[in-house]
């Protein structure tokens, strides 16, 4: 109890602090900023953002971040956008949905926020059957399930996202397609009604739900890395966006590296802040063990490993281009029952994936992450 109230106290005056800190950052910043409207989800990358922009770092490069947090996917992010060309000037959405959800949005792929696939899950009630069995198949000896306990199975998630490319290729191991279960396209919010009344076979969620999931009686099957699955976050802007304000995007990048590299060099430091993202757009209090397997679970790169991720040569493709051609691979067999192989690459996409404004990016690092006149 004594434990609980010292814990209460130390999260209100930390908010306290950096509430303070973020009006003193705000007071002490009279120049004109560039605007730019930014869309993340509820997640690692989110948090990385809101540190940043708490930290004043946005106004140090010349930048006013508008930031919004969401708990949505990656498909309903390109969705919004859609149905409002104003909705973003830059994203942070998983891959899987940036190439082949994004049809009629025109987009640059810029940068990589983080590699999820440690933190996307493919989760089962802890008393079915699919857990009788591990091994199955030699080739993935962590990995639950068998044939016939999958097959028929409801699966509950986001088509069109991460956990859809996870779940196919977790079915491809056992010789299973789509046809062989039931998958149910589910926001968010309500897979996780269906796990609090343990009403799914199977859902698949990434962090932080993956943890509620985890503490309503769920046992995790497999995540991503387990199948195979790469699944980074990728930085995305409005194509026109990009056009007009490469300054903005080059900049916006340094922003993020700055945070990411505090991250890498001590990830403790960052704790108690994450603790509060969470509190402040959850609502609830998630303890440090969940914040430290997290942040680890959601490892980043530095702009030059970015860069060499982006770069092709002659004698081998991009880190980028193969995790397209994978892909769209996954996503072909998936549903070639419903649509024509590779037809999410045709016309109506106006997509580029560019290394180029992480090359600019790196001027502002050399200038330790400050504005350049």
């Amino acid at each position: 109890m004594i434990k609980k109230i010292l814990y209460t106290l130390l999260l209100g005056i930390t908010s306290s602090i950096l509430y303070t800190q973020a009006q003193a950052i705000e007071s002490e910043y009279t120049e004109e900023f560039e605007h730019v409207k930014v869309t993340t989800l509820l997640e690692h990358e989110g948090f990385l953002l809101w540190y940043a922009k708490l930290q004043g770092w946005d106004r140090e490069l010349g930048l006013d971040i508008d930031l919004t947090i969401i708990n949505s996917s990656g498909t309903d992010v390109l969705e919004a956008k859609r149905n409002d060309s104003s909705a973003w000037d830059i994203t942070a959405i998983g891959a899987v949905p940036a190439f082949i959800s994004s049809e009629n949005v025109p987009i640059k792929i810029i940068g990589i926020a983080n590699d999820e696939s440690n933190a996307t899950d493919i989760l089962v009630p802890n008393n079915s059957d699919i857990l009788k069995t591990r091994g199955w198949s030699k080739d993935f000896p962590y990995i639950y399930g068998d044939p016939d306990s999958i097959r028929g199975k409801n699966f509950y998630l986001r088509k069109g996202t991460s956990s859809d490319y996870t779940l196919a290729n977790w079915l491809n191991i056992f010789g299973l397609t789509e046809d062989d279960v039931n998958i149910i396209d589910t926001q968010t919010p309500d897979i996780i009604s269906k796990v609090n009344s343990k009403d799914a076979d199977g859902v698949v969620l990434w962090s932080p739900e993956n943890y509620e999931a985890l503490k309503n009686g769920y046992q995790i099957v497999s995540n991503s890395a387990h199948v195979a699955a790469f699944v980074p976050v990728v930085f995305v802007s409005d194509y026109d966006y990009a056009e007009k304000n490469p300054e903005v995007l080059s900049k916006f990048l340094a922003l993020y590296e700055r945070a990411a590299r505090l991250q890498i060099e001590d990830v403790f430091k960052l704790i108690l802040s994450y603790k509060e993202f969470l509190r402040v757009y959850t609502g609830k209090v998630y303890y440090e063990d969940f914040c430290i397997y997290d942040l680890k679970a959601h490892p980043v790169f530095t702009l030059e490993e970015q860069i060499s991720m982006f770069t092709s040569t002659d004698q081998y493709n991009s880190a980028m281009d193969l995790l397209e051609a994978n892909i769209a691979k996954r996503f072909e067999k998936l549903y070639s029952k419903t649509m024509n192989p590779f037809s999410f690459f045709g016309k109506s996409f106006k997509r580029e994936t560019t290394r180029m404004y992480l090359d600019k990016s790196i001027e502002y690092k050399k200038n330790n992450y400050m504005k350049i006149n």
